[in-house]
């Protein structure tokens, strides 16, 4: 299973066009906030199951503010990254109390692949308005095998 984890659009989407165009076929997209008004749009283009939760910059958004779900032997927690503390032991002690393995989180800009004890953070930047020092929009593909084993790599545009 190939998952696109992306954040933080901000109604640009030319670089998720290309990213797609890259990494197709996938058979999930997840975003983790500041779409503005584009979701249904990035449903057209994902083709695929997609999943959004609502960002700072989401004001009109029905989408919710966080998303629990399992994938596989996996449980995600997704949330936008604007109400969670600052640190990424903090982070996961979040996961934990809500019983993922996995949390994802956008905002920052500035994208993440860490671990604390058995909890993965994901943070995969920004595909509009990078933050990073090498201000490269960025996505992070998950892929799932069939035991359910996940492996996360960070890609730029």
């Amino acid at each position: 299973m190939k998952i696109l984890i992306i954040s933080d659009t901000h109604g640009n989407l030319s670089n998720l066009k290309k990213v797609l165009e890259r990494e197709q076929p996938i058979d999930q997209l997840l975003h983790t906030g500041d779409v503005i008004d584009d979701a249904e749009e990035i449903r057209e283009l994902a083709g695929c199951a997609c999943a959004f939760v609502r960002g700072n910059c989401d004001i009109f958004s029905r989408e919710p503010l966080s998303r629990d779900f399992g994938l596989m032997t996996h449980n995600i927690h997704m949330e936008h990254g604007h109400m969670l503390p600052d640190s990424f032991n903090s982070i996961a002690y979040k996961a934990e109390s809500v019983g993922a393995d996995i949390l994802m989180f956008g905002h920052t800009h500035v994208p993440v692949i860490t671990t604390v004890g058995d909890i993965t953070i994901l943070n995969p930047g920004s595909l509009s308005r990078p933050r990073q020092a090498n201000r490269k929009a960025s996505y992070i593909i998950m892929t799932l095998d069939k035991d359910g084993k996940a492996e996360f790599e960070l890609k730029y545009v």
